[in-house]
């Protein structure tokens, strides 16, 4: 974290640093718990400015903050436009924190660099590779100071090579870097970390936990082993370590360790990942190490890791390469809880405040796992700062930006706010040279979610019935099954259709143009079926058919006008000659091209032959044109209320009319919000009345697609069957029609962003192929079928489905395109 690892803190005017003195004692915390806060997006202007170089550590002893960099001039907070009042600092000065005034005695002088700084609430420490203190060359690598910045004489410890991270805990002050040996009078042992005593500077026998061997052996070498930084939970009972260490202990431990320090002797836990290894990753060779930070939750219950890389495939690969990754001090499972992908940039600095995972480096987003360098489907713009929702990984709204440089190493997060050190002057919208502080005052409330209860009313989107009479064929002609979005005949697979072609599933929709009818399904355009192929359809001689086919062009190779022409024959002859569905609609674009056509007396046949590069076709309708199409009727939505078993207790009445609800593709909702799919492929919210079923107007929640191509995110929303969130993992359960697995992805209220990635989930060995609206409540999956009409009811905790299904309702009316509770 590049920062203390206790907290001192005090209090904030609105907008001025208005801290006021506190006791001189360890804070338990490893960054201050902000309970359900959020800090503002605006920096205070009273910090002062630090000139060059970067900040790498910030603490706070009292009222005086202490700031160690590699930056060699400061200057008040009034001037940072004019070098006059620019101030002589070498890699370490202090200020007041009411004031901002710089103080002018607290001046060590460190000959090299500073990477981090500790406190026990009455002396500072600072570690770095500097090789003298005040012109002192006796003093190398690590000094205790007072308050004041005076040496204090009586501490002696002299590691041989560069100190990353000083961490203050219980009594013991922990050293982590290059080093092999520390010197205090005598010279003891030790591989990278040890523990020297608070007071002399001793080495401490009960920690000699050797980590040894390199990360990449083949990366010229491998370099130096290294402690890159690391933590020590509040209780003092872990200490998370990275670098680009291969062994700890004796035992494999690659990039990433913990061990136990509760008691005299400190020693390697069983906790342990491979994902870090090489062989799950491939990351720049350039890096000894792509690991850069890691920092405790207030806590202790997990901690963070930042990441840095290169793009090395993203979560196609499962690659821990340019990602923040939370991981359970617990747990005995090998994955993190999640992942937060970048899309091929680093984050430095992390600070854990129960609120948020704040991160700061030279990423320009955050949730984008499916490129590199580049904004992919579900990107979310977080340009050299975020908050993640520390459940889920997922952006918070905070988005103050920060000019990115090489990134904020050192993250603080005190009781009144969040420092952030970097090696750039612009933040927040406003200048401020390399040091900010973001205060609690004038921040936001991250809203609780309860979760729904039984007894309960659930609200029921009502189906129809009657519309698209004249469909004879719907055929997805690479995909599953897929919904129909007009109430009629839904979309089935190609299977009996066609001969020859290969499939290709793009994993994601594009948008389409005003060729494809409104309702037509958003996920037809996510596979192709491509090559030269054959379709037959059973149609009787005579018959007047309007025949629709639907393309979309994903394949970049065949981007350009050109690059891919076919012809499209029906009964034997050419009705789309020379067809190039990039020069019609343009790439990764779906559309549509509609044939009135008389059947012969061998079926409808419909080929598909190469002129260049090969054909490709998405689906195919076949409607009968002497018939009708229908309209069908629009469903409301009903109102039915559910004992604690989930059994109606009485009949369904009418709660809303105001949208056509039978086109809703799942629904639910969240502190007064209800969100539901629709068969664009889009998801909506409105704001919804629980008592009176009132809605507000309909808004589209941002998927953020990709901005270059309009992809959106592999999210099947045009085929779903059901949508539940629990507030347990702050994530979205849904089922997809005709597939029997429970899915889920990741969803944060506070700022409405849904997670890019798509998991499938633990469904206790209950097919869900036929659902038909589904909800959460009480600690029960409740879910309608469309096979019989029943609502069952299935046990449900720690996001799965732990046992078998009762069914609570057997009158056959439970059909329905969404269950909702309003909690």
């Amino acid at each position: 974290m590049g920062t203390t690892r206790t907290t001192f803190c005090a209090g904030l005017a609105a907008s001025s640093l208005a801290l006021a003195a506190v006791a001189a004692a360890p804070a338990l915390a490893v960054n201050a718990d902000h309970g359900d806060r959020i800090v503002a997006a605006r920096p205070v202007t009273t910090t002062p400015h630090v000139m060059n170089g970067a900040v790498t550590g910030i603490t706070q002893v009292g009222n005086t903050v202490v700031v160690v960099g590699t930056f060699t001039r400061v200057s008040p907070a009034s001037t940072f436009s004019s070098t006059a009042d620019d101030l002589v600092r070498n890699r370490v000065f202090a200020f007041d924190a009411t004031t901002g005034v710089i103080d002018p005695a607290f001046n060590p002088n460190l000959g090299g660099a500073a990477n981090s700084v500790t406190t026990d609430g009455t002396s500072v420490w600072v570690g770095g590779a500097f090789t003298s203190v005040g012109g002192n060359t006796a003093i190398k690598r690590v000094v205790k100071l007072t308050a004041s910045g005076a040496v204090v004489s009586g501490f002696r410890s002299v590691p041989n090579k560069p100190v990353n991270e000083v961490v203050y805990s219980n009594g013991r002050v922990y050293l982590g870097g290059s080093f092999t040996s520390v010197a205090s009078g005598t010279t003891s042992a030790r591989a990278a970390l040890a523990a020297v005593d608070p007071t002399t500077g001793a080495t401490l026998a009960g920690v000699n936990v050797p980590f040894t061997g390199v990360y990449d052996p083949a990366n010229g070498g491998g370099g130096t082993t290294n402690i890159t930084r690391f933590d020590v939970s509040p209780d003092g009972s872990r200490l998370a370590a990275v670098g680009n260490f291969a062994t700890v202990g004796g035992l494999p431990r690659v990039q990433v360790a913990l061990l136990d320090t509760s008691g005299s002797t400190a020693s390697v836990a069983s906790w342990a990942t491979n994902r870090y290894d090489r062989a799950h990753n491939s990351c720049a060779s350039v890096f000894d190490t792509f690991t850069r930070d890691v920092d405790f939750s207030p806590g202790g219950d997990f901690f963070v890791v930042s990441a840095t890389g290169a793009f090395a495939g993203g979560a196609a690969s499962g690659t821990m390469c340019d990602t923040v990754t939370r991981w359970d001090t617990a747990s005995t499972g090998n994955d993190p809880a999640w992942s937060d992908y970048t899309g091929g940039d680093t984050t430095y600095g992390v600070a854990v405040t129960g609120s948020a995972v704040y991160v700061g480096g030279h990423m320009r987003w955050q949730n984008n796992p499916f490129q590199g360098d580049q904004a992919g489907p579900g990107a979310v713009p977080r340009e050299g700062i975020a908050a993640l929702d520390p459940v889920n990984g997922l952006p918070l709204s905070w988005n103050p930006g920060r000019a990115r440089g090489v990134g904020a190493q050192a993250l603080f997060a005190t009781a009144q706010g969040l420092w952030v050190g970097s090696d750039t002057t612009r933040i927040g919208g406003v200048q401020r040279g390399r040091l900010a502080f973001m205060p609690l005052a004038g921040g936001t409330q991250v809203p609780s979610v309860a979760p729904a209860a039984l007894p309960n009313d659930l609200f029921l989107a009502q189906r129809t019935s009657g519309a698209a009479g004249n469909v004879l064929y719907r055929v997805d002609a690479a995909g599953p099954a897929v919904q129909a979005g007009d109430g009629g005949p839904d979309w089935t697979t190609a299977d009996g259709f066609v001969s020859g072609g290969n499939v290709a599933d793009w994993g994601a929709t594009v948008p389409r143009d005003a060729t494809v009818p409104a309702g037509t399904p958003a996920d037809l355009f996510a596979a192709e079926r491509w090559a030269p192929q054959d379709w037959n359809f059973p149609v009787a001689a005579g018959r007047h058919l309007t025949v629709r086919l639907y393309f979309a062009n994903q394949y970049d190779g065949t981007a350009q006008v050109g690059q891919r022409v076919f012809d499209v024959l029906v009964d034997g002859v050419t009705r789309l000659d020379d067809f190039d569905i990039v020069a019609a609609a343009g790439n990764k674009t779906g559309t549509m091209r509609s044939l009135a056509v008389t059947s012969d007396g061998d079926g409808l046949d419909i080929d598909l032959r190469a002129v260049v590069e090969n054909p490709l076709i998405n689906a195919i309708e076949v409607l009968d044109a002497d018939v009708p199409a229908g309209t069908g009727t629009a469903g409301v939505l009903l109102r039915r209320g559910v004992d604690a078993s989930a059994a109606p207790t009485g009949p369904a009445t009418t709660a809303n009319t105001s949208l056509d609800w039978s086109t809703v593709r799942g629904a639910f909702v969240v502190n007064g919000s209800v969100f539901y799919g629709l068969p664009d492929g889009r998801l909506y919210r409105r704001t919804f009345n629980a008592t009176t079923g009132a809605t507000g107007a309909q808004q589209v929640v941002n998927l953020y697609d990709d901005p270059d191509t309009g992809e959106r995110i592999p999210f099947a929303i045009s085929n779903l069957t059901g949508m539940a969130y629990d507030t347990g993992t702050h994530r979205i359960y849904y089922t997809v029609f005709g597939d029997s697995r429970l899915h889920y992805r990741y969803f944060t209220p506070e700022s409405s962003v849904v997670g890019a990635q798509d998991f499938i989930g633990d469904n206790g060995g209950v097919d869900l192929s036929r659902v038909a609206g589904m909800t959460l409540a009480g600690g029960r999956l409740l879910y309608g079928s469309s096979a019989d009409g029943a609502l069952r009811s299935a046990p449900f905790a720690g996001g799965r489905v732990t046992g078998a299904p009762v069914v609570t309702s057997n009158d056959g009316s439970w059909r329905y395109r969404a269950i909702f509770t309003a909690r």
